[in-house]
């Protein structure tokens, strides 16, 4: 009978980049949308339309980075605070800039 042969592998979690990566995308999201806020604020509503643009690119761009987050968690090999971080990071965005059209579809509705 033969014998049987083990292999006993140590599985190594490694850094990524995409972890800063979605840090930094979240925390750019929430600081544009911070601007955004308070100069519509300032402005009594009235800002130029390039200002709606930028609104739109930051929702993009915080879907994105909560994708590739979501997508790199999915690695059994991957790991890091930034990861976790940037995924906080990007929904938070994601709910704030929803909270945002929300209330401006309450406000032309009533």
């Amino acid at each position: 009978m033969a014998k049987q042969i083990y292999s006993f592998t140590k599985i190594e979690k490694k850094k990524t980049n995409s972890g800063v990566i979605t840090t930094v995308i979240g925390a750019v999201t929430i600081l544009a949308l911070i601007g955004l806020v308070v100069a519509a604020v300032v402005m009594g509503g009235n800002v130029p339309l390039w200002m709606a643009g930028v609104g739109v690119i930051t929702l993009i761009a915080a879907l994105v980075g909560l994708i590739i987050a979501r997508e790199s968690i999915k690695d059994d090999d991957v790991f890091g605070r930034c990861l976790n971080t940037g995924k906080a990071l990007c929904g938070v965005s994601l709910g704030l800039h929803f909270f945002i059209v929300i209330v401006g579809i309450l406000a032309i509705v009533m």
